[in-house]
């Protein structure tokens, strides 16, 4: 809360410059009687080196001077983007049109002419002094409303929470001048703030507070961020530096990094049926290397903030959940359930796929298909589900065999499985329909009505073709078919491979 004005608290700063004392002594009097604070320049030059170290409030210029007039004096001033918004009230004996003309033309808020009245000097000055006040707040506004619209899309746009959250953190402090930001988030037992990923410093001395500080850990009901996440609220500390270790057990570290103020809000969820408030998703704390007292629209821009925050971070979630379910039956939809291999739907469209860029890059495409000697004989015999359970374990031993991301293992239908192989000439494909074969008969699954093995076997054809356009997709499977069927023709439990040679 502001405290009343007082001897202590100034209206405003005001420079007085003239060259007459009997002017600075009576215009000093008049500004302190009414609570301002004053300093005095009798020439341009003093005038200048006191405004460029410490810019007042307003500046009462008298224009005729030696060395340097007032006129001079207001050019320079408005050339320097620091001084160029301090409202300058000419004071003078000249009278004349274009006197004023030239004062306002130069920038000259207003034009007081001596001799002056001190009800009139206190008026214009009250008056400009409102209106310089009006325009900061609003450039305030403009600039909160800047950053509630920028945060806003770029929380829209952002691809997860912690990266919404570092754009939150960079915006807010770069708008409102605090030094560095951090979010604290709730595990997934919900009994500890964890220190999050997203943050932002000014300064690179800033970085070894974070450092230290992702290293902890927050309980529930202890320190400055636990009080935010379970009272629900809003809060600050003047100088954290000073603060005692059961409240922020960082003082030391902050102090260090000389950052003094801080301040935290948390990040709401809402019910959207009743509007109240359910769960902290985030605490958001603040810092700078002054001590603080925030203003309340400072609060307000930060409250507002927080609930456009809160809102992403609960669409986020569901967006995360929704694409999570999506890949889930993606996945399923892509998938043999028998075998958790993939399913026939999956190795026609992978089969397209690959043929398509093989075909573009003249790369050798190599499938082997491949089905279990006397299957039909091993289900009379052991039974359906000793069949499934023997399939299943068929998949698994002809799926280690896969060394790379790019091959693809299938179910093809009954008994039969199909593996692409891109980019593999036909003798690196023979070496992988090997593998499968010896790997099957390492796990010696029992077939006593075989007629090749007292052991599950497997006959492979293997078909290699470098894609060309005046083929299919379904001439390579009816090769590797062809090679399958010639496999069992000369006895089964073997791989029979066809190279097929390109087109003239």
């Amino acid at each position: 809360m502001m405290n009343q004005r007082s001897a202590s608290n100034p209206k405003a700063n005001v420079l007085v410059v003239d060259d007459t004392p009997v002017n600075l002594l009576l215009l000093n009097q008049i500004l302190c009687r009414h609570n301002y604070k004053i300093r005095v320049a009798p020439n341009g030059k003093m005038a200048l080196k006191s405004v460029f170290a410490n810019p007042p409030d307003l500046i009462l210029l008298d224009i005729k001077m030696p060395d340097m007039d007032g006129y001079e004096v207001c050019r320079q001033l408005k050339l320097n983007p620091e001084t160029e918004e301090i409202p300058i009230i000419f004071i003078s004996a000249l009278d004349g049109a274009i006197d004023k003309v030239t004062a306002f033309n130069l920038g000259g808020v207003d034009y007081i002419t001596k001799p002056f009245e001190p009800v009139e000097v206190l008026a214009r000055i009250e008056h400009q002094l409102r209106l310089r006040e009006l325009m900061v707040e609003l450039k305030s506004q403009n600039a909160q409303l800047q950053l509630l619209l920028t945060t806003t899309q770029s929380i829209n746009e952002a691809l997860d929470i912690d990266s919404a959250l570092a754009i939150i953190l960079e915006k807010v402090c770069q708008t409102l001048g605090w030094d560095f930001g951090e979010a604290w988030m709730p595990d997934d037992s919900a009994t500890k703030l964890v220190y999050g990923q997203a943050w932002y410093g000014n300064d690179a001395k800033l970085a070894e507070f974070h450092d230290y500080s992702k290293n902890q850990d927050v309980f529930h009901c202890r320190g400055f961020a636990a009080r935010i996440w379970q009272e629900q609220d809003l809060k600050w500390i003047a100088d954290a530096s000073q603060e005692e270790s059961e409240m922020f057990s960082r003082a030391d570290i902050a102090a260090t990094a000389g950052l003094k103020g801080m301040l935290g809000i948390p990040i709401l969820l809402r019910d959207s049926t009743t509007g109240d408030n359910s769960e902290v998703l985030a605490v958001l704390v603040f810092f700078q290397k002054n001590e603080m007292q925030p203003d309340r629209r400072s609060l307000e821009l930060l409250k507002a903030v927080a609930s456009q925050l809160g809102s992403m971070i609960q669409r986020k979630k569901t967006e995360a959940a929704l694409k999570k379910a999506n890949l889930e039956l993606e996945r399923l939809a892509n998938l043999d359930s028998l075998t958790q291999v993939a399913n026939r739907r999956r190795f026609d469209e992978y089969l397209d796929c690959e043929w398509n860029h093989a075909q573009r890059e003249k790369h050798p495409l190599s499938l082997i298909l491949f089905d279990l000697d006397y299957f039909k004989a091993y289900n009379d015999y052991y039974g359906h589900q000793a069949g499934d359970r023997c399939l299943q374990q068929v998949a698994r031993s002809a799926g280690s065999a896969i060394t790379r991301k790019t091959d693809l293992l299938a179910r093809y239908g009954g008994e039969e499985f199909v593996m692409i192989l891109p980019n593999t000439p036909g003798s690196g494909a023979l070496t992988v329909a090997e593998t499968i074969r010896d790997r099957l008969k390492q796990l010696q699954i029992p077939h006593l009505d075989s007629r090749v093995s007292p052991w599950v076997t497997v006959s492979l054809g293997i078909a290699t073709l470098i894609p060309t356009d005046s083929e299919k997709p379904e001439a390579l499977i009816a090769a590797a078919d062809a090679a399958l069927y010639e496999a069992k023709s000369q006895g089964r439990d073997r791989a029979i491979l066809k190279e097929l040679p390109p087109d003239p």
